[in-house]
């Protein structure tokens, strides 16, 4: 695997900071935020290969991020997270951009699997993981 880097927008610390190691353990480079007004900064400064982006933060517009880093940096992926399976968000997402729409909780390996799939970022794969955390 070439090294990838990845922007971990989540606003659950405990769960960020999981991913934040699970994603160093793998030799990403990584970048974790709180909340979304500092992913804007940290996304322009760093263009990242790979975005997950928490959708349940409340009072912010997750598809203006999407089509934003979309506009200036098409090639990363973004995958985005919710604890809410909602058809019309999924949709949303991935008619915004995303590649994969997560069910929160979930394991790490399938999550792994997609994200290191030679897939081209232009082409949604517009799955659905949901699978009980471990």
């Amino acid at each position: 695997m070439k090294t990838q880097s990845i922007m971990i927008v989540e606003n659950n610390t405990d769960l960020r900071n999981t991913l934040r190691h699970a994603f160093e353990d793998r030799g990403y480079m990584t970048w974790t935020c709180p909340a979304p007004e500092i992913a804007v900064c940290i996304f322009a400064a760093v263009r990242p290969n790979v975005v997950l982006l928490d959708l349940d933060f409340a009072g912010s517009s997750p598809m203006d991020l999407l089509d934003a880093w979309k506009k200036l940096s098409p090639h990363t992926k973004v995958f985005v997270e919710s604890a809410i399976s909602d058809e019309r968000l999924m949709q949303e997402a991935v008619d915004h951009g995303a590649q994969a729409f997560l069910i929160k909780p979930y394991t790490l390996e399938p999550l792994f699997d997609m994200l290191e799939e030679d897939l081209p970022p232009s082409a949604p794969m517009a799955a659905m993981v949901r699978q009980a955390a471990a």
